[in-house]
């Protein structure tokens, strides 16, 4: 799976050119902006068989299309066998019928949207630095590699440069020149600290670790709340490193028992995207719930088989559970307002009563995203294993009171993870 699709990317930069006049810059995106028109009229007419042209008309004017454009958009569709257009004798259109592919094939199909639309060079560019950029912040020089080699780019620097150009003045990617006169690329509406995010880029670089840490965000983008010693695409002291940089967010689930701490990891893409969109998880009460649903899925004695519907449930009902020990375990979700401990249907068990539905409905989208959890089981009462929760926030308290993060303890650890050659190779470099 690949984090941010071209489907993705084309519609959400279609959306953010609407908001900017006709420039040199919207321009020579215009074919991606017209990409990103095509796969929001398929989105909205699929299913519906056949439609009227002036309820194909109205649809354009919602999305933002013109007449004109509308009609482009048409025979795109067409070509591409997605609809059919019967016209009267002028060539008007007077009913569209459609084939659209399913939501899915649509995805898969946006390169072939793009090769129909032709998109240039520049765009394509454009195209790899924005999913580059919106993973992790990147020093200029690999983010202009990586968009150089990208797929139809053709190897062309200058095509690099003015994609980033473009980008820039559109404010979908920031320029920060550091201390030291390198300069980082990063996307703003992700990367939302500021500018001092630039330091992680630099300190990854220095550490020889850039495509260790694209690597885990990848990963986790794709499985958000994912155990942290399941870890596959790199090793432990990559991640100790993305958290101390504040490229990963780690949450801590303990036993009522007194067991192993589990760590939980989430990319600070949660609930953002790159074109200014959505608000994030500020208060970090989304990720305390889906570490709590993974917990009971991956760890507890009695695993909970689909915390995805055990969750629609408290969505639906505004209450779950039937267990007693319920009144004991969930402590910190109860101090932080999502949910209250209530008094079971049987006397002597507890249920959870929502109290945040905006924070499970979120979610309850990132648990829908993830790849799935390996020996689950249908025992509900597996959420009775989680004793207590440790916000990020605490959790990033405790790394940096046991890792140190002034300049002297950076340069130690840059010291230390430098020692171990890296696996892979980014962008040319070791």
């Amino acid at each position: 799976m690949t984090f941010l699709t071209d489907a993705e990317l084309c519609l959400g930069l279609s959306r953010h050119l609407s908001a900017y006049q006709m420039s040199p810059e919207r321009a020579a995106l215009e074919q991606l902006e017209f990409a990103g028109w095509t796969l929001d009229m398929a989105f909205r007419l699929q299913g519906s068989t056949s439609s009227s042209a002036r309820r194909v008309q109205a649809i354009g004017f919602d999305v933002g299309v013109g007449n004109r454009n509308l009609n482009a958009v048409l025979v795109t569709m067409e070509s591409l066998g997605w609809v059919s257009v019967e016209r009267d004798d002028n060539g008007v259109a007077v009913s569209i019928t459609e084939r659209i592919p399913t939501r899915g094939d649509l995805v898969l199909a946006a390169p072939v949207l793009l090769q129909t639309v032709m998109a240039t060079a520049v765009e394509r560019a454009a195209l790899a630095l924005l999913r580059a950029t919106a993973l992790q912040p990147l020093l200029v020089h690999a983010a202009l590699q990586m968009a150089a080699t990208a797929e139809g780019v053709g190897g062309s620097a200058e095509s690099a440069e003015a994609a980033l150009r473009h980008l820039t003045h559109t404010g979908l990617i920031r320029r920060v020149v550091a201390a030291d006169g390198r300069e980082v690329l990063y996307n703003p509406n992700i990367w939302v600290q500021g500018d001092s995010i630039a330091q992680a880029a630099l300190r990854a670089t220095d550490a020889r670790g850039t495509s260790e840490v694209t690597a885990l965000l990848e990963e986790l983008a794709e499985n958000p709340g994912m155990p942290e010693e399941r870890v596959t695409s790199t090793e432990r002291r990559w991640i100790d490193f993305a958290v101390s940089q504040n490229l990963v967010q780690r949450s801590v689930v303990q036993t009522s028992d007194g067991g192993v701490e589990r760590g939980f990891l989430f990319t600070p893409h949660l609930g953002r995207d790159p074109f200014g969109g959505s608000v994030a998880d500020v208060s970090g009460h989304v990720r305390q719930l889906v570490g709590s649903m993974v917990y009971a899925a991956t760890y507890a004695q009695f695993k909970l088989h689909s915390p995805d519907v055990f969750l629609r449930s408290l969505i639906n009902r505004g209450i779950a559970g039937n267990v007693s020990s319920i009144g004991t375990d969930y402590p910190m979700l109860e101090k932080a307002g999502v949910v209250k401990v209530v008094d079971g249907m049987t006397p002597g068990k507890y249920s959870l009563q929502l109290l945040q539905p905006d924070v499970a409905r979120d979610a309850l989208k990132m648990l829908d995203t993830r790849e799935g959890t390996e020996g689950e089981s249908s025992d509900i009462a597996a959420l009775r294993a989680q004793r207590s929760y440790v916000h990020v926030d605490k959790e990033r308290a405790r790394l940096a009171l046991t890792a140190g993060i002034d300049e002297v303890e950076q340069a130690r650890l840059i010291a230390a993870l430098r020692e171990v050659p890296v696996k892979r190779m980014f962008g040319g470099q070791p």
